[in-house]
């Protein structure tokens, strides 16, 4: 699990939002993750903890969209996280967001 230890009160809040049980106030805070965050490397381990089997599926497709976003605001994407979105595109239900993803991730982000 990713921690946000020392991190500030304001990350701390939109991890919480993210795991609480509450899928409006979850999808809201991971978009505000994925926008604002200053740490770009803990906001894709962040993702791809979104991205496990136990989460909200309402989550987990915004996780995928949100990776999509990352290549498109910074222009590089993490490996493991592409590898992740691979293996999502065999996802019944989030297999066509994973190729929308992978479709930023090869227009905006270098070296994808």
């Amino acid at each position: 699990m990713v921690t946000d230890e020392g991190d500030g009160p304001w990350r701390a809040e939109m991890v919480e939002l993210v795991r609480g049980g509450d899928v409006a106030d979850a999808t809201d805070a991971l978009l505000s993750l994925t926008y604002h965050e200053p740490d770009r490397s803990w906001l894709q381990r962040f993702l791809l903890e979104c991205l496990g089997s136990g989460v909200n599926r309402q989550v987990r497709a915004l996780a995928v969209t949100c990776a999509g976003h990352v290549a498109r605001l910074d222009h590089e994407i993490g490996p493991a996280l592409v590898a992740r979105l691979r293996e999502l595109e065999k996802d019944l239900v989030l297999g066509g967001i994973a190729e929308d993803a992978l479709a930023d991730v090869v227009s905006f982000a270098d070296g994808a």
